[in-house]
């Protein structure tokens, strides 16, 4: 065994064992909004390991960076694919997805004035 198959079966375990943390993590949430949480850990640490084990097997290839480019993109749109699959749940559960009055979160609207003193 070199040194190269180690890194490697390393890096493809870290792969399994986020997505496993991502599965157990969303199973384990009350609701879907909770959950959602869980997706970051194999977009983010499983392609991350995956994109640096194809680094480790292929060496600087353009594999490798087509990899590289592929993990940067579910890093990049994994943030933007949550916040839409969030509001879709606010949607179906209120109807609505916009802030209104009696919600449990504090908020800013457009164009209101700061109150002096703070």
């Amino acid at each position: 065994m070199t040194a190269s198959y180690i890194a490697q079966a390393v890096l493809l375990t870290t792969v399994v064992i986020a997505c496993w943390l991502g599965v157990i993590g969303m199973w384990r949430m009350r609701d879907a909004t909770q959950a959602l949480h869980f997706i970051t850990i194999p977009a983010v640490v499983g392609s991350l390991a995956l994109t640096a084990a194809v680094f480790v097997a292929k060496g600087n290839t353009l594999a490798g960076w087509k990899m590289g480019l592929i993990a940067l993109i579910m890093v990049a749109l994994n943030s933007v694919g949550m916040h839409a699959s969030a509001r879709a749940f606010r949607a179906r559960e209120l109807g609505h997805w916009e802030p209104r009055d009696g919600d449990d979160f504090e908020w800013v609207r457009a164009g209101a004035e700061e109150e002096p003193g703070r």
